[in-house]
């Protein structure tokens, strides 16, 4: 799968738009999941996945590495997510209406684990919370990570398995 990820992001540098929607379409179901998670709404991180797919497509002659192409798509939408939350910081506004919603539904086990995550990844800090997004909910290793986030892989990997414990106390508590 690697190989034809590679050579479609060899397509897309030389302007074949189709190759970067296949790309995308690879990749996006995961990067929609890292942005809720992230953000915490569902319109915020649609509009994330949506601003990342474009920055990727402006910037994609800028890949180096075609082999990287979803560590390179993660890092833009992990700057579109800090982005996101610096503006609802900025504007001070809080959006629970998604939760709300989400707690409307029905009650399914499924979206009761979802909100359970949620309020479990709140106890996190946002590098905690970005290092096991990254890890769990888009599959990368601990040097695309740390290339990601500017930390060296090891201290990546201390820091995941010290927020999984975390999280992991959090939820023996709860219980």
């Amino acid at each position: 799968m690697k190989s034809n990820i590679s050579q479609l992001a060899k397509r897309a540098k030389s302007g074949d738009a189709r190759a970067f929607g296949e790309i995308y379409s690879l990749f996006s179901a995961e990067m929609y999941r890292y942005a809720l998670y992230s953000l915490g709404s569902e319109p915020a991180a649609q509009d994330a996945v949506q601003d990342a797919a474009l920055e990727a497509w402006k910037n994609i002659g800028k890949l180096k590495d075609e082999e990287a192409a979803k560590a390179w798509f993660f890092k833009i939408l992990n700057r579109c997510c800090k982005h996101s939350l610096r503006e609802k910081y900025r504007a001070d506004f809080t959006d629970l209406d998604s939760v709300s919603q989400l707690s409307s539904e029905d009650a399914s086990g499924q979206i009761q684990l979802g909100i359970d995550l949620l309020r479990l990844m709140e106890t996190l800090t946002k590098e905690e919370k970005d290092i096991v997004l990254l890890s769990a909910v888009s599959g990368l290793n601990s040097r695309e990570i740390a290339k990601i986030i500017g930390l060296p892989a090891a201290t990546v990997r201390s820091k995941l398995s010290r927020a999984l414990a975390k999280l992991r106390t959090k939820e023996e508590m709860k219980k």
